[in-house]
């Protein structure tokens, strides 16, 4: 006499069962860490990404023209925790200094705009473009991006610092 046959288990049904609750798991884990972690907006133009990129052939060559004719430097590219100027040059090409020009600086953290210091009240002090005095409390890598207006043309000039 024999006795009862042993059933052989398949595993396939488990398997697949298995990889499904895998990929939903897994989709609600990618959801929790993107929301944990929202995008931060481009700004090296002082403007939205999708603003940047529908015009950005013309910020170019309104860049190129503005190069051509003028020259932009910073003179308080070192900024330390606490109180700190930035001083704007707005020069022509002979060097002779500029004045009356629209002057807008943002100083912003690479990673995260939560920081963002935005200065847009400059006053004229021979040959120089003096900010409000200002307060940095983060050390880390900061950008300075300066936005300059004269009549009609425009210009931006990036900086990148060590807040110590």
């Amino acid at each position: 006499m024999e006795g009862p046959e042993k059933k052989e288990i398949n595993f396939w049904p488990y398997t697949i069962v298995g990889m499904i609750l895998t990929v939903v798991m897994l989709s609600a884990w990618t959801i929790k860490v993107a929301l944990k972690n929202p995008v931060q907006l481009e700004n090296s133009y002082m403007m939205k990404y999708q603003d940047v990129d529908d015009n950005i052939n013309e910020i170019l060559a309104k860049q190129r023209t503005f190069d051509s004719k003028y020259t932009v430097s910073l003179d308080s590219n070192r900024l330390v925790n606490g109180e700190n100027r930035v001083e704007v040059r707005l020069a022509d090409k002979s060097g002779k200094p500029i004045s009356g020009a629209k002057i807008k600086v943002l100083l912003t953290r690479p990673d995260t705009a939560q920081y963002d210091i935005e200065l847009d009240e400059f006053t004229y002090v021979d040959g120089r473009y003096m900010s409000r005095e200002f307060t940095i409390g983060k050390s880390g890598r900061w950008n300075i991006v300066a936005k300059v207006e004269i009549g009609g043309d425009e210009g931006y000039k990036k900086y990148k610092t060590f807040v110590k």
